[in-house]
This record gives structure tokens, C-alpha cells and sequence, in this order.
């Protein structure tokens, strides 16, 4: 091993035997410059269009039942009432939700009290006959009050706006 460093004109790049060879410092700072301007660069055109997120827009639902009647057909429900909408949104109901709730005879809610509806049935199918709303569901009859409202369904299961509230009585 020889120890003539740092002596003479080209000492700097003297290499002593039997020592490992570091790398520069210069050199290393230059690669992670350019690798972080790489990263910089992918990540502004890679990404695509830029701007705050958004949620697709959704065709309006435009199909509305109005004037809910109903009555008892043995141990189903059949309700009957005007539907409303364009031809597009017509087509594309596949059933609707009918919410509903009991309460007993002897203690009812009030006239226009909020009646929270937290049972309710999908039935699937064609529920527009000759223009209007038509739809028999199965439901436990019990006796007491019955608060019944309904939304028309489309496809994808996206509902349509709340129908007015019925109340049907039940002394069997």
C-alpha cells in the first residue's frame, strides 16, 4: 500500500490499493436531481385531465306517482294511482319500493305527525297499465293502521321521488 496521498500535483485522483472506491458526491446528487425531476414530470402529464373531482351526471328522474290509492285484495295490498313523466322516463321503470308501517288501532299517529317508514317491498315489473300505476304486493295483513307511500324504480335501482302517504285501516 502506498500512502502518497494528498502529495503532488495529481494527488487528488491517486488511488491507494486495498481501499474500496466511493463514488462522488457530485455524481450522486446529479442522479437524484434527475430522477426527482423524472418524477416530477410523469406526475404533471401523467395523470390526466386536472381539476377538482366530480360525480358524473345522472339523466333526472322524471317519473312521479300521484294520487295513491289503495285497498286490501285478501293478504295483499293492491294499490292503484296517476303516473306522470316523459316517455323516456316511463320506459325506463322496472317496479317500484313500497314503504309501509303499522301501527295499532288504539294508537295511531297523528293527522300530518312524521311517520317514519322503515319497512318496505320492491316488486319488480311492469306497473304501468293503460297509463296509470297499478301494483299488488304481498304484505302481512295485521290489524291496525297501515301508512303506505311508493317510489318508482328505474334499472340500475336508482329511485324516483315519494308518492303521497296513504293510510288504510285493518280490523281483521
Amino acid at each position: 500500500m502506498t500512502k502518497n496521498r494528498g502529495q503532488g500535483p495529481g494527488a487528488r485522483n491517486q488511488r491507494v490499493e486495498g481501499e474500496i472506491q466511493r463514488p462522488s458526491r457530485r455524481r450522486s446528487s446529479s442522479v437524484a436531481c434527475h430522477l426527482f425531476l423524472a418524477f416530477v414530470m410523469i406526475f404533471i402529464i401523467g395523470c390526466g385531465r386536472k381539476g377538482p373531482p366530480f360525480i358524473p351526471a345522472q339523466k333526472p328522474f322524471k317519473a312521479a306517482i300521484h294520487q295513491l290509492r289503495g285497498n286490501w285484495k285478501d293478504e295483499s295490498l293492491a294499490l292503484e294511482g296517476l303516473i306522470q313523466g316523459d316517455k323516456a322516463s316511463l320506459s325506463r321503470i322496472t317496479g317500484c319500493r313500497v314503504y309501509y308501517v303499522w301501527y295499532p288501532l288504539a294508537a295511531p299517529p297523528c293527522e300530518g305527525c312524521p311517520v317514519e317508514m322503515k319497512n318496505y317491498r320492491d316488486v319488480a315489473g311492469n306497473i304501468i297499465n293503460d297509463g296509470q300505476f297499478q301494483c299488488l304486493v304481498p304484505v302481512f295483513r295485521e290489524k291496525g293502521v297501515c301508512f303506505v307511500m311508493v317510489r318508482p324504480m328505474e334499472k340500475d335501482g336508482r329511485l324516483g321521488p315519494e308518492s303521497n302517504r296513504i293510510k288504510l285501516i285493518s280490523d281483521k
